[in-house]
């Protein structure tokens, strides 16, 4: 009787050339894949320098990065939605307990102004009342608050309508761009000039305080 060999028609190299593919297969097919992993390496550079030039600019930086990550350091999955880049409940409630409250109550912010994409617009994915209302930044944040995100958005395009997200009762404003950026190849050193005019010209033009908060990372 022959010895059983499995694969008789593969060899041991095609094998192994064969389960290396399998495993890179699988491994992009659970979200743990290459893109996301140099996508949030790009988000925290982004951030890195936002945080350096922080203090220059005379603004406060938030760390709305690392709230969304668990004790292994990787994104927590229901913080998000199915696409692995907008916020579920779970996040817009984790991103205002943990920051924006507290330094909303530590400086006595009154009507805040929130100023990005879509992740800051897509506060309806909350539901209050029980469960018969969207959520707006009012019902987060507990005071009256702007919502001043735009889907799709860089840091040139909050330039260009300024003159629309300046409100004369926000007593703060509350900064989240340069995701949509980077998915546009946009150089970091070109976004953080942006951000630069962005927080300079609601500075000069109100003599409001600007917060600038961390780009949030990719679960994909």
């Amino acid at each position: 009787m022959k010895p059983f060999t499995p694969f008789p028609s593969v060899s041991l190299v095609r094998l192994c050339s064969l389960l290396g593919s399998i495993s890179v297969a699988i491994s992009l097919s659970c979200g743990s894949g290459l893109t996301g992993d140099t996508n949030n390496i790009e988000i925290r550079a982004l951030n890195v320098a936002l945080a350096e030039k922080a203090p220059e600019w005379n603004v406060q930086y938030l760390d709305t990065y690392s709230i969304l990550l668990g004790q292994n350091g990787k994104p927590v999955i229901f913080f998000f939605e199915p696409d692995g880049e907008h916020l579920s409940e779970q996040g817009y409630l984790r991103w205002s307990n943990a920051v924006l409250i507290p330094y909303i109550k530590a400086k006595g912010v009154t009507c805040a102004g929130m100023v990005g994409d879509s992740i800051t617009r897509r506060t309806y994915v909350v539901l209050v009342d029980n469960g018969t209302r969207a959520a707006t930044w009012d019902d987060l944040l507990g005071i009256k608050a702007y919502n001043e995100g735009v889907d799709g958005e860089t840091s040139q395009d909050v330039i260009n309508r300024l003159d629309s997200v300046i409100q004369p009762d926000i007593d703060c404003y509350f900064l989240m761009i340069g995701n949509n950026d980077l998915h546009a190849g946009i150089r970091i050193e070109q976004i953080i000039a942006n951000v630069e005019t962005i927080v300079r010209t609601i500075q000069a033009r109100t003599g409001k305080p600007v917060v600038v908060q961390a780009v949030m990372p990719l679960l994909q």
